[in-house]
């Protein structure tokens, strides 16, 4: 029975950490879009998202797709602020 238990429990966290790294290129898609439709940006935001697109891309190559997310929704809140 507790094995089942940490079988179970191990599944849920390894397709967490799947899906997790699976929404950094969206995010990052999503930046990229709203980027070439958006006219209205001062050239210190465009270069503020620009670093934390770049950054949040970073992390995730890195395998850190907790942080990438992190700092991809930075640079989405600045972006539809």
């Amino acid at each position: 029975m507790i094995k089942n238990f940490l079988i179970v429990i191990s599944a849920i966290l390894i397709s967490t950490s799947f899906a997790n790294a699976g929404s950094c290129p969206l995010l990052v898609k999503k930046i990229d879009n709203l980027l070439s439709q958006t006219k209205q940006l001062s050239k210190e935001q465009l270069s503020e998202i620009k670093k934390l697109r770049d950054g949040g891309h970073k992390a995730h190559k890195e395998g850190d797709h907790a942080e990438s997310v992190k700092i991809l929704k930075q640079a989405l809140k600045l972006l539809e602020g």
